[in-house]
């Protein structure tokens, strides 16, 4: 009895930090949310409105800059409960596929790495863009990752954006327009392809293969989601991105891929990262195989 109340003390315990740190991230997420560009409100040049999902800044060329502390309450509580979603997926179901033990120190490394691995795996999906345009007789004429201008200059911005790359002189909807398209996910698909080969051949330390993996979950989920999430209305990061629409299905029908085989390319791409990555799915799945093989 008294063993049971320390492992429900013990829960309740490892609950309460969960809901802690998503406490800080969602504050932090909601005020970061300051510098993005919400779009919403009157079109007014001089008036521009930041906060996601609502406008809790409003700045005014001609005026005082306005707080909508309402509005801030509200995004930091929808920023917390996205943040206590995520840590327990990410304990319960992600971390256990991937081998990863989840503690205070796991924790803590993930959320220092969270930006620079989103913002490396960013930077590759645009210069895949720029890449594979290239190749095909394109030419870059700007790219940005965040507030920072990569292309023509390298200078920082006041304007936030996940990623831009502009290539040009490829004739719309040809084949070479469509692999530009295509080239950004494919591009963060084959980093995560590279990445789950390294740490299956390469014996590393335990933090730099926690931050691979992170790096490579990136890679893993980016196709995926750029495919499905701007068709049901999301962004291609579920609340950033994809303005485009779904920018690599798009890219394959120029190229004349029929979806249902696109579909299937990007699913079983998926999933064999996902064994790859996750090397108890991986025995789980061999041990199944070789049991109906044996049936």
């Amino acid at each position: 009895m008294k063993q049971a109340r320390v492992v429900e003390l013990c829960s309740q315990m490892a609950r309460l930090k969960l809901l802690l740190a998503a406490m800080v991230c969602g504050f932090v997420a909601s005020l970061g949310t300051g510098t993005i560009s919400s779009g919403s409100g009157i079109g007014i040049p001089e008036i521009n409105h930041y906060g996601y999902p609502l406008a809790w800044l409003v700045t005014n060329l001609n005026g005082p800059t306005e707080y909508v502390l309402t509005n801030l309450v509200i995004d930091a509580a929808f920023w917390i409960t996205v943040s206590f979603v995520t840590f327990v997926f990410l304990e319960k179901i992600a971390f256990p596929s991937l081998g990863i033990v989840m503690n205070r120190k796991t924790l803590l490394l993930l959320v220092v790495l969270f930006i620079p691995l989103g913002l490396v795996m960013d930077i590759a999906h645009e210069a895949g863009h720029a890449l594979w345009g290239s190749v095909v007789g394109g030419k870059l004429t700007y790219m940005k990752i965040a507030y920072l201008e990569i292309y023509p200059q390298l200078v920082l911005t006041s304007e936030f954006q996940l990623g831009l790359a502009r290539v040009e002189d490829l004739p719309y909807a040809s084949f070479a327009h469509g692999l530009m398209l295509m080239g950004g996910s494919m591009t963060t698909n084959i980093a995560s392809w590279i990445i789950a080969l390294v740490l299956l051949n390469v014996s590393l330390g335990n933090k730099i293969q926690i931050a691979l993996k992170f790096l490579g979950l990136f890679g893993i989920l980016d196709l995926p989601f750029y495919v499905v999430f701007p068709q049901v209305g999301l962004g291609h990061w579920i609340f950033l991105g994809g303005a485009c629409g779904p920018e690599p299905l798009t890219g394959a029908r120029m190229i004349g891929i029929p979806d249902p085989a696109f579909y299937g390319i990007v699913a079983l791409s998926t999933l064999g990262l996902v064994l790859l990555y996750s090397k108890t799915l991986r025995e789980s799945a061999w041990t199944r195989i070789g049991a109906l093989l044996h049936s």
